[in-house]
Order: C-alpha cells, then sequence, then structure tokens
C-alpha cells in the first residue's frame, strides 16, 4: 500500500473549494557567497552581511578567506550581523583589553623580535587571539555552523591551497588568518598553514555551483598612497608586499572568471593593520552596502521563479502523519588542490 493510500471506508473525493487550491508563491535564487582577506579592510564585510539581513536572504553556502573566514564563521553559526557589529566594535572600542590579549597571544616575547637570531619568531599566536575576538556563540566544529563553510589556508612548504569544511573550526580560521611574520604558522596533520590570501585572496571559484548566484566581496584594495611618507617601515612593507599580492591574484581571477556579483569595497585609504580605525572603515563600506543591494534586488527581479505548493493528500484523521525530510548538509573535505589535477 502506498503512502498516499487512504485506510478506513471508501468515501468520494470532496471537492476543494477555489480558496483551497494551493497559490503560486515566488522563490528566489540560493546564493553563494566569498568573502575576501584584506586585514583590517575586511571589517568592511560586517557592512555587507547587513544587506542579506535586511534583505531576509540567507545564503546556501558561505566561502571565505583571512578575515573573511573570521566573519564568515560568525554569519554562518547564525548571529546577525548586527550582533557581530556590536561585537567587533565592543572588542576594538576596548583598547587595553585588546593590547592585553595581543600580549596574551604572543609566541614569544616581543623583545626577542628585535634580536637578530630571533626573528624567525612571528608575534601573535592565530589560535589565542581567536579566543579573544570570536563570538563565543561560533561553534567548535564545522559540523554545528547552519550554513556550510569553506575556509582557505595554504601549505605553506608544498606551496598549495587548503580547503577546510569539516573538523576544527577554530583551526582553520587560525590558519587561514595566520598572514607571515605578524601570525606564526598553525601545524595541521604535521603540514604548516599559514594565510590562505597567500593563494587565493577571493574564493569566488569555491562557490561556484554552490548556489544560483554567486557574490563575492573584494576588501583586498589597493596600497593606500602617503605623499607625506618617504617610503614604507620595514612592517608596512612586508605586510604591503602581501596585499599587493593578492590583489594581483584576484585581478588575474577576474580576467578568466568572474562571478554573477562582484564587489570592490572602496577601503585603499585604510591599512591592512589600522583595526583602531574600525569606524571609519565601516561607514566606508556604506556605499558598497548600497551597491550589493541594488544589484541583489536586480537579481531578484530576474532570477525569482514561480513555485507551487503541493496540495496535502485527504486522508482521514488516523492516518499518521510523514516524517519530516532531513536537511542535506553539504561538506567539503580538507584537500590539496593539486590532488584535483
Amino acid at each position: 500500500m502506498s503512502k498516499s493510500a487512504v485506510t478506513g471506508p471508501k468515501t468520494r473525493s470532496p471537492v476543494l473549494p477555489r480558496e483551497s487550491v494551493p497559490a503560486t508563491v515566488m522563490r528566489g535564487p540560493s546564493i553563494a557567497l566569498a568573502l575576501g582577506g584584506g586585514g583590517a579592510r575586511g571589517l568592511a564585510h560586517i557592512v555587507i552581511l547587513e544587506v542579506f539581513d535586511e534583505l531576509g536572504i540567507r545564503p546556501a553556502f558561505i566561502t571565505a578567506t583571512s578575515i573573511g573566514a573570521v566573519f564568515g564563521a560568525a554569519y554562518a553559526a547564525g548571529l546577525s550581523a548586527a550582533l557581530i557589529r556590536a561585537h567587533t566594535e565592543d572588542v576594538l572600542g576596548q583598547r587595553l583589553d585588546l593590547a592585553r590579549n595581543l600580549i596574551a597571544a604572543r609566541s614569544d616575547p616581543v623583545h626577542k623580535l628585535f634580536r637578530l637570531f630571533s626573528l624567525r619568531s612571528s608575534l601573535l599566536k592565530p589560535e589565542t587571539l581567536l579566543e579573544h575576538i570570536l563570538p563565543s556563540r561560533v561553534p567548535r566544529r564545522f559540523e554545528d555552523l547552519a550554513i556550510p563553510l569553506a575556509v582557505v589556508a595554504t601549505d605553506f612548504y608544498a606551496q598549495d591551497t587548503i580547503v577546510f569544511s569539516e573538523g576544527d573550526l577554530r583551526q582553520a580560521i587560525a590558519a587561514s588568518i595566520a598572514l607571515p611574520v605578524i601570525f606564526q604558522p598553525v601545524i595541521v596533520n604535521n603540514r604548516a598553514m599559514m594565510d590562505g590570501g597567500l593563494v587565493n585572496p577571493l574564493p569566488f571559484d569555491l562557490a561556484t555551483g554552490r548556489g544560483d548566484v554567486t557574490v563575492a566581496i573584494d576588501v583586498s584594495g589597493a596600497p593606500r598612497v602617503d605623499p607625506r611618507a618617504m617610503g614604507p617601515g620595514a612592517v608596512e612593507a612586508i605586510v604591503t608586499c602581501s596585499q599587493i599580492l593578492q590583489r594581483s591574484i584576484v585581478l588575474e581571477k577576474l580576467k578568466s572568471s568572474r562571478p554573477d556579483i562582484y564587489i570592490d569595497v572602496s577601503v585603499d585609504a585604510f591599512h591592512v593593520l589600522e583595526f583602531h580605525r574600525f569606524r571609519e572603515i565601516l561607514a566606508a563600506a556604506a556605499p558598497a552596502k548600497d551597491l550589493l543591494k541594488r544589484k541583489l534586488a536586480r537579481v531578484f527581479e530576474s532570477h525569482t521563479v514561480p513555485e507551487v505548493k503541493p496540495v496535502p493528500a485527504i486522508t482521514d484523521q488516523s492516518q499518521p502523519a510523514e516524517s519530516k525530510t532531513r536537511k542535506r548538509r553539504l561538506s567539503l573535505p580538507l584537500r590539496s588542490r593539486k590532488d584535483k589535477a
């Protein structure tokens, strides 16, 4: 006997009144979101995430690099953009506490950095710093996220891209943000992992096929121009060179393929380490927020399709209700991009 069979005495099926005919509802396209790296410039991602909340859109998939992984994980955990903004402003606004947390995250005493034979040591442990800056509601494992997430890191010795999508979430984020010199590498399965921006600073290619529409948010920016400066200092030169590399990678990727929606946030005026200017960075991202809203509105107008809800079977009261269909979870194994060749 099929599930739709009716038990009990046979009766004539009633004619459904016009009001009972299922109405046509509109279904929008699913969104796959890519959040790029850019240091402090990546604070602009918070403003971008506000767009999805204000439009009532929930991304079906998120892929992220570096600081994009920090905010991508928080959003994938189910936190609203408003809560993420409030938490970030609270953390960055308490400068004394932030300085204390940075000191606690040191891999070696700061004075050793100035000794010739201690320059191999980096300043911060990314895992320790994450414990201070991530919202407590962000889970420990990918499997507990509300939205599937893929985080990009770099295998230093293999010179390869590594994609994390299961297992230890915080370890993956720590690896993705481990900018050379500033952070020490994260060791995962005896492999030295570093900043994902070194190989894939805007991973919209990983979002392709994960949704009907791919949205990529670029916060890499260009090196800021300071006419008063005679030249960059040592630390600024090292960090900025990394950003130049990342920007070049993004521009080359865009020549071969483009996401459906590409937003280049104007954050060139800010150095990648200027987290103390968070309010200015958030304000500077406002035009990009408006642009994304308009583009998403146009996409939804052109992609929205009619969807008819199925008519429930007419049964007697004795028929047991069908069990709910379990949600399907998307997952990517930790893999090397070279393995796919």
